[in-house]
């Protein structure tokens, strides 16, 4: 159960991200926005940390009820995972819609801009190697 504390910190992210993720600014991003969930005490949803409770808990006379624990679970990651889509250029956040968790965003996000960075660093080479012939 969660404390008075917890659902208090757990509201609304009430922060606006001023710097809106793109393909050239990841590391800056992930700054902000990582210091504004821990505050918020969600990062849990998002590392993955903060595991999914079961759909259903049984109940003594076998039936199956819905289980709270896991309508708040979804409550909270669904919050943050339009929070974080939000916090991104229509152009970063149409490449990930498909996410169904804070967390499957907050991994595909790193991959996205590790894979421009790869591919930036790929093309400035060979812009270095053409300038000195």
């Amino acid at each position: 159960m969660a404390s008075a504390a917890d659902s208090k910190s757990r509201n609304d992210l009430p922060f606006t991200v001023f710097v809106k993720l793109d393909r050239d600014n990841y590391p800056l991003w992930k700054s902000f926005v990582i210091s504004i969930v821990k505050g918020c005490r969600l990062d849990g949803y998002m590392l993955g940390t903060k595991e999914c409770s079961e759909k259903f808990i049984a109940s003594t006379d076998s039936s199956k009820n819905p289980n709270p624990a896991f309508e708040d679970w979804q409550a909270y990651d669904s919050q943050l995972l339009g929070w974080l889509m939000n916090s991104m250029t229509t152009e970063m956040a149409t490449q990930l819609l498909h996410c169904e968790t804070s967390k499957q965003l907050w991994d595909e996000a790193q991959s996205l801009a590790g894979a421009h960075t790869r591919s930036r660093v790929t093309y400035l080479k060979s812009e270095f190697h053409s300038i000195r012939k």
